[in-house]
């Protein structure tokens, strides 16, 4: 606060004396023998496009005259002093010009305009024209105003600064929708040897009257040892006797930069098997494929069912990329990216007042791509933990032809497996356009496969998908021969509403029947109701009547924020209905909501009548629910949250989210008096900055002296982005505004943010003339540290004024430019010491003053 009253009391008092002396050079003529034949001054330049800058002009009578080189080199206008004067060219180098003041004219594109002697002004530093001149011969037209002291310029030529900003901002552009970002400075990532991390944990109790009570225990921890991921869960059920194919442990380390082995995992594997594994694979896998996603450069459509207005997130590869809410059905649907190598898709879900589903589906995409002269791996090895612990291995190889061929094989292991327990396979998948896609695989006396999808700008998309068995294969734990399949999907919008429509057909070959499902759906939103119709056909050979029934689902929005969704079954084979449910909800208290519902199941003559309660803490989700029915009365009792150890500040943070396998981040800015870039045990910490652009949940500790930000993907890079301007004083200076990150999970990674406090140096400049001293704008001052470097030139303004503000503690000596004052002729006052030191607010020195004087 002082250095802002200092600066602003200065530039008052400059502006008000500049004022003066113009009045009294327009408008008086007193005292005018003992005043120059002009006043330089320093004024605000307005040029559109670009901003306003400041630039030294000067006074004479009532005419501005502007400096040619400043002005120039602010439009990156090409020019160079001469002894003539200063030539260049202006965009074009045929269109060249010379200010040649000693010969009083002006040359430009070969034409020449002659220049009186009122119409520039020569000094020592700057050659100054008459403002007009700029525009009646260069096109570049000023205005001076004695108001406000300032200048406008106005000009239809593409100017070189123009155009290189024009163009920097197409680059910064492109690189935000690319995502590239250039950071100031990167954090090191570490690989500890131990670090604690997260605890989930979930509690759930049931009730019943007609059947065995249930009590279930879910404790998940999630940690950091030998440089991996180490994460255990642990499910237990009063129900379900303890055993270990219910239970998680896995171990992942994770390295992008390692060229062999960019991921290794031990004890849980996602096998990604052919053959049917009806029970958890324990092992090790390792592959080369990086874990982040590369170019995207095609969708596959993935649609499922969940409950009813859930939202639903989309992980590609543990990345967050698209999010979407379940229809009134819990019908919902993703175009999901296909991205360069290996494509792990899972599913999570949220309930629409803070439930969550913690079991994630993981779903492998068919194609499978990799960029051109690459070879990808990835090689599995494990225990089946069935009952005859049967050994598992596969391992996959694939080798892109072109960025739109890639080809593919290897083999797969299985005891146990009577037709072969060695299958070896070869698969490729081919990109014909943007828009149609296949894949194939053959797997020795397994199967074959085949996969053709093509969309149309349109949206609308077909899929054909065949799969045919062998018929003496055991590794599939079914007895089809062949599968059947296609697929027809189209959006359908007019003003009143907006659907997305499918219609498939599966047909299923088996040795001794046949067996045929259809199904049409419609799902979008109807004059503002969300709407779902589903209409399914089931047709067996064996059977003279087909089944066709149909499910209708809506939501209503009432007032007094009451929902209402109904829904029912009609069976068209029996033509009656089957269920029909009726559901009312509403938000209460603060983070609470209450439903009401009654269901009728026809089939079973069941009547149920259901009413819960669930309310969202800081620290916890929960919910009570009870069902009454003719049948059965059951009670469910609920809760569950997360645990963070942020072990940098001693702080246990509670959720009411999971935690594992999420990253965090501690943000510790502090006052760097010593600029060492270290937080050191006497340098505070700093209160109340901003980040601009991050994902996750952002939270501050009481003194606002950290922030943590929770719930991010782990193994990306980010950028986080200091606002300076949130800081409380402006010689606060954070050095690195923009920090990469690569985040890390199940801990709360470190990152010291250095703020430097900067002192501010000011003074006079003044030239003696016999026995009068007055300010002299034009000189250059240097700052030069302890150690004879150079840190910063200053020039002064038009009364002799300089300042700067960005000085570090320590000591420092102030010069008049030595070069400048030989050009000049002139000779300068002794250099002068001074110390700026260490302050919480910043130091000033305001008291430097030199005398210059002609040899």
């Amino acid at each position: 606060m002082q250095t802002l009253t200092c600066a602003f009391s200065v530039e008052f008092y400059k502006k008000f004396f500049s004022a003066i002396c113009l009045f009294l050079l327009a408008f008086t003529g007193f005292a005018q023998e003992d005043l120059p034949e002009y006043d330089e001054l320093s004024v605000e330049m307005n040029v559109p496009d670009l901003g306003t800058i400041e630039i030294p002009i000067a006074i004479k009578g009532q005419d501005a005259y502007i400096p040619v080189k400043e002005l120039f080199d602010y439009l990156k206008i090409k020019n160079e002093e001469t002894s003539k004067g200063v030539e260049g060219f202006i965009i074009n180098p045929d269109s060249t010009y010379q200010i040649n003041p000693s010969e009083n004219k002006i040359l430009y594109k070969n034409e020449e305009f002659s220049l009186s002697d009122e119409e520039y002004i020569q000094t020592p530093l700057n050659l100054y024209l008459k403002s007009n001149l700029f525009g009646d011969i260069f096109g570049l037209n000023t205005n001076f105003s004695f108001r406000s002291l300032s200048v406008t310029m106005k000009t239809e030529k593409d100017l070189p600064v123009i155009k290189e900003m024009r163009l920097r901002k197409v680059r910064e552009n492109l690189n935000r929708v690319r995502g590239v970002v250039n950071a100031d400075t990167t954090m090191e990532r570490r690989y500890p040897l131990f670090k604690g991390g997260a605890l989930d944990w979930g509690v759930v109790t049931t009730q019943q009257s007609e059947f065995e009570n249930d009590n279930r225990l879910s404790l998940g921890l999630g940690t950091m040892f030998l440089g991996g991921e180490t994460n255990l869960m642990l499910n237990y059920s009063t129900r379900v006797p303890f055993d270990s194919r219910n239970q998680f442990y896995q171990w992942r380390y994770v390295n992008n930069e390692n060229k062999i082995f960019k991921q290794v995992t031990a004890g849980r594997i996602f096998t990604r098997a052919t053959s049917s594994l009806f029970a958890p694979v324990s092992g090790v896998q390792i592959s080369n494929s990086p874990f982040q996603n590369r170019r995207s450069f095609g969708t596959y459509v993935l649609n499922d069912y969940t409950e009813p207005r859930w939202t639903v997130e989309l992980y590609v590869n543990n990345i967050l990329v698209e999010f979407t809410q379940a229809d009134a059905s819990g019908f919902y649907t993703f175009d999901v990216p296909l991205m360069y190598g290996n494509t792990a898709v899972s599913l999570r879900f949220y309930g629409p007042y803070g439930e969550e589903r913690v079991q994630e589906r993981v779903i492998n995409i068919p194609y499978n791509f990799v960029p051109k002269n690459e070879l990808e791996y990835t090689i599995s090895a494990g225990i089946v933990e069935n009952e005859d612990l049967n050994r598992f291995s596969r391992a996959n190889f694939n080798y892109g032809l072109s960025n739109s061929i890639t080809i593919g094989g290897g083999a797969e292991y299985l005891t146990g497996v009577t037709s072969g327990e060695v299958m070896p396979f070869v698969n490729s998948s081919i990109r014909f356009a943007s828009n149609f896609l296949f894949t194939g695989e053959y797997m020795h006396g397994v199967k074959g496969e085949g996969i053709l999808s093509y969309r149309t700008p349109g949206n609308i998309q077909v899929d054909l998908n065949y799969i045919k068995y062998d018929e003496n294969q055991t590794a599939i734990n079914f007895n089809y021969l062949e599968e059947r399949k296609i697929s027809f999907s189209a959006p359908i919008r007019s003003e009143n509403f907006s659907m997305f429509s499918r219609f498939s057909v599966n047909q299923i070959i088996m040795p001794t029947t046949e067996f045929t499902t259809a199904q049409l759906l419609l799902s979008g939103a109807i004059m503002g109701i969300s709407t779902n119709l589903t209409t399914y056909g089931i047709y067996n050979d064996r059977v003279k009547e087909p089944t066709i029934y149909t499910s209708l689902s809506q939501n209503y929005r009432l007032p007094n924020k009451f929902l209402f969704s109904p829904q029912v079954q009609y069976d068209f084979s029996r033509n009656q209905f089957n269920n029909i449910i009726l559901e009312v909800e509403r938000p209460v208290f603060e983070n609470g909501f209450l439903n009401v519902a009654y269901e009728n199941n026809m089939l079973r003559n069941a009547h149920i009548f259901e009413i819960g309660l669930r309310y969202a803490f800081n620290f916890a989700q929960t919910s009570m629910t009870s069902r009454l029915g003719n049948r059965n009365n059951s009670f469910v009792q609920s809760a569950r949250g997360s645990l963070m150890l942020d072990d940098n500040t001693g702080y246990v943070m509670a959720n009411n989210r999971t935690a594992m396998s999420r990253a965090a981040l501690s943000i510790i800015p502090f006052l760097d008096y010593n600029t060492n870039g270290k937080r050191d045990p006497m340098e505070p910490a700093v209160s109340r900055m901003e980040i601009k652009n991050t994902s996750g949940r952002l939270s501050y500790n009481e003194d606002e002296t950290v922030l943590r930000i929770t719930e991010l993907q782990p193994y990306v890079d980010i950028i986080l982005e200091v606002d300076p301007n949130s800081l409380d004083n402006i010689a606060w200076k954070v050095k690195n505004e923009k920090i990469k990150v690569h985040t890390v999970p199940n801990q709360f990674q470190e990152i010291e943010v250095p703020v430097e406090v900067l002192g501010e140096v000011a003074g006079m400049v003044y030239v003696k003339k016999g026995n009068s001293l007055s300010g002299q704008g034009r000189i250059t001052v240097n700052i030069l540290d302890e150690n004879g470097n150079l840190v910063k030139e200053i020039l002064t303004e038009g009364d002799g004024y300089f300042t700067y503000l960005g000085l570090k503690p320590g000591n420092y000596t102030a010069e008049i430019d030595p070069v400048q004052m030989q050009k000049l002729g002139y000779t300068s006052s002794e250099a002068i010491d001074f110390e700026i030191k260490v302050d919480e607010y910043g130091d000033i020195v305001d008291t430097l003053e030199f005398t210059i004087e002609a040899n």
